[in-house]
């Protein structure tokens, strides 16, 4: 459906790594994230990080807007180079087996872990912390029926987040996947097509949808046979990142008048901290596809090999926090200072952390890849003549058969 671009996959990999630096930050250090809303554990450090660029480190989401304007430059950017339509149905018809496969296996790892009582580490370490809005977090009873519920529904068209926190964003992913698809399927060819973006971004323009629509709007613009918005202006270019990266570490806590951050608390958005990440993330993407060596940055083998787990690393990263690095940090705290506590745990915890994405993402990720695949194959492509469109029992049975070799052979 796409083709790997790798410094795009490196900047994905890097964002991964930023949200799941975020989650150790919401459950053991809040103040970092939540500035004065949170009780602090480290004196004016957490001031510090919330209330300049430093918060970049740990600005998950705007990391998440990141994940939103690559998938609608990647979903996109083949069709606008072919103007094959056979690759927007081939996306949108793969789509949500692509990303259920993974999601169903984390949700009933986490109904597993849920079961066994392992959470309560957790409980016990936001206690500690003081963050009382996670407080309430896995005090749920896991029931297996509710949880294979979420996995295949809830999670994509109703937003359920029960077994896992991080899947709020699958809902805004596939339907803002389906949103690019259809804008490019019927609009893409059109000569007046950027008045329809224009109006789409407008319609948007206080969602995380916006961020697909800038993504597909820059896929668009660099993919075409005349590709327009191209400079190498180092000034421009260096201009529009570091404003970028400004808007990116907008404070999701308070924000002061008086702070750095004051003059953009000026209404243009209805919630400033999710539209402004929006845009630094259009930002920071337009200079990243405009800098070479950016791009040879984000080609190297590190940001790559993130970038390949990085679907997976997301996907259980929070399972891993909410029972090992919760239960380390609670052995570590009675006995060393918090900081020191809080800092052996999550450095242990990433090195568990990275190897079971990577087997994740071979054992699991690849194969909802191949899956999807296989069922495109056999229900769209296999087209007799004179029966275009159709998909008969033939092909369906044939598919069943397909996707029964995938998932236990």
């Amino acid at each position: 459906m796409t083709e790997k671009i790798t410094y795009l996959d490196g900047l994905r990999g890097i964002a991964a790594i930023n949200v799941m630096i975020m989650h150790f930050f919401i459950i053991l250090l809040p103040a970092m994230i939540y500035s004065d809303r949170m009780p602090s554990h480290l004196g004016n450090l957490e001031q510090i990080f919330t209330s300049t660029p430093l918060g970049l480190i740990g600005a998950g989401n705007f990391s998440v807007c990141i994940f939103f304007v690559l998938s609608g430059y990647v979903l996109t950017q083949k069709y606008f180079k072919t103007k094959d339509r056979n690759i927007i149905i081939s996306g949108a018809v793969r789509r949500y087996i692509r990303l259920v496969v993974p999601v169903f296996t984390a949700i009933i790892l986490s109904f597993l872990l849920a079961s066994t009582g392992v959470f309560h580490y957790f409980i016990e370490a936001v206690m500690i912390s003081g963050n009382n809005n996670y407080a309430n977090y896995w005090t749920f009873t896991p029931d297996l029926a509710d949880a294979v519920k979420q996995a295949v529904w809830g999670t994509f068209f109703r937003g359920d987040d029960t077994y896992n926190p991080v899947l709020w964003t699958m809902t805004v992913e596939f339907y803002g996947s389906m949103l690019v698809f259809g804008m490019a399927l019927l609009f893409g060819p059109l000569r007046t097509r950027w008045t329809f973006y224009l109006v789409a971004a407008v319609l948007f323009f206080n969602t995380y949808y916006l961020a697909f629509i800038i993504g597909m709007g820059l896929a668009d613009a660099f993919n075409g046979k005349s590709p327009v918005f191209k400079t190498n202006n180092k000034i421009i270019l260096s201009t529009i990142l570091i404003s970028g990266l400004l808007l990116g570490s907008y404070p999701v806590g308070t924000v002061a008048s008086s702070s750095l951050y004051g003059f953009l608390d000026n209404g243009l958005f209805h919630t400033p901290k999710f539209g402004y990440h929006v845009l630094g993330a259009g930002m920071v993407m337009y200079v990243l596809l405009n800098s070479q060596w950016l791009q040879n940055i984000f080609s190297s083998p590190v940001p790559v090999f993130l970038g390949k787990i990085s679907y997976s690393l997301y996907l259980i990263h929070f399972l891993i926090i909410s029972s090992f690095t919760c239960a380390l940090f609670l052995a570590l705290h009675s006995v060393l200072p918090y900081g020191a506590a809080v800092l052996i745990s999550c450095t242990l915890s990433v090195l568990l952390i990275i190897p079971l994405s990577y087997l994740f993402y071979r054992y699991v990720d690849m194969k909802g890849v191949e899956l999807s695949k296989a069922f495109y194959n056999r229900l769209a492509n296999p087209y007799r003549p004179g029966s275009a469109g159709r998909i008969n029992q033939k092909y369906l049975s044939s598919a069943i058969f397909t996707i029964y070799n995938k998932l236990f052979k």
